[in-house]
């Protein structure tokens, strides 16, 4: 079969009303809450399996119920993205084996799921890593080598992988073909330039500070709410002219902070990303609108400004407790 695809076929080949569904199956530990829990407490590793979804993420307005169909995949992670953590390469798999086409390995036996398996390594792709929904577990890391290198001969002893073969005229109610499989990984690699551009801390300078110090005095000074004194760092809400001779009589002048672009911290967006928020995002995403990562993670930014603390150790916690003073405040979110 022709292994030549243009982006432009692949992206105007894309049908929107199609979708690509994966069916973990049942058994083993592979539903276990607590194994779920554990795994989404670990970093993300080369060799891990992953049920890959869309569902909910970079909605025009934010929310889940934007995407009537979502896609779909398996996923096994090549590596993290060491420039940009928030992506990730990974290969696409499909628990099918109609769907083995001759550029695909086959994993017949070693799989994590414990069914075989089908791996495309000549198609891998970067996707952002908030797509990962269900980690499934593992590879041996010989045959994740195997896998990666399009080599079956690499694979662990204990495994048996073979070249795939290509079945004409074979359908698959998991996967409908190949060029699918690759116009969803378009889909997702686009997906990470929706990303907001991270800043080091030399190039955000002392704007950290700044706008936790700005915070502090909305608070202290004007008495706002922690939601209103978001809103107007945001640029979402006006101060009156009274408010604003408040702030300059108590030393502080407005103007500073309305000619200053704010950036979270680099570490603030990084942990936001990770799977394990991914409960926490379609829950914020069902009463705000935008992105519920980047909005959970100006919120946990808000917060860590009234504590007076920064650093990627704290913002699990802040995150946490951000998710909960929204809930607290209007009573939607438990």
């Amino acid at each position: 079969m022709s292994k030549e695809f243009t982006l432009t076929d692949l992206v105007n080949s894309y049908d929107e009303d199609d979708n690509i569904i994966s069916v973990p199956p049942s058994g083993d530990d592979l539903d276990s809450p607590d194994r779920i829990a554990a795994q989404l407490e670990e970093d993300i590793k080369r060799g891990q399996v992953w049920l890959a979804s869309d569902y909910g993420c970079f909605t025009d307005s934010g929310t889940a119920t934007d995407i009537a169909e979502s896609n779909d995949l398996y996923v096994m992670i090549v590596d993290v993205n060491a420039d940009d953590p928030r992506l990730a390469s990974v290969i696409p798999l499909s628990n099918d084996l109609r769907a083995e086409t001759d550029d695909s390995l086959v994993i017949e036996q070693g799989s994590p799921l414990g069914i075989p398996m089908v791996a495309w390594p000549t198609i891998p792709a970067i996707i952002p890593i908030r797509l990962l929904s269900k980690p499934l577990k593992q590879f041996s890391p010989a045959t994740a080598d195997a896998i990666i290198t399009d080599d079956p001969s690499k694979s662990a002893s204990s495994d048996v992988v073979r070249r795939g073969n290509s079945q004409a005229g074979s359908e698959s109610p998991f996967v409908e073909n190949r060029e699918d499989t690759i116009a969803v990984l378009v889909l997702w690699h686009a997906m990470c330039a929706k990303l907001p551009e991270l800043r080091s801390e030399e190039e955000r300078g002392s704007m950290a500070p700044d706008r936790a110090a700005y915070v502090r005095s909305l608070v202290e000074i004007l008495g706002l709410s922690f939601e209103d004194a978001g809103a107007v760092v945001d640029g979402r809400l006006a101060m009156s002219r009274e408010q604003e001779q408040r702030l300059t009589d108590a030393g502080v002048d407005p103007a500073r902070f309305r000619t200053r672009s704010f950036h979270l911290p680099k570490d603030l967006l990084i942990e936001i990303e990770q799977p394990a928020y991914q409960q926490l995002a379609q829950q914020y995403s069902s009463t705000h609108e935008g992105d519920a990562r980047l909005g959970l993670a100006k919120d946990a930014f808000m917060l860590a400004a009234r504590k007076s603390g920064y650093g990627r150790n704290s913002w699990r916690s802040m995150i946490q407790q951000a998710m909960k003073t929204g809930a607290d405040s209007d009573g939607t979110r438990k």
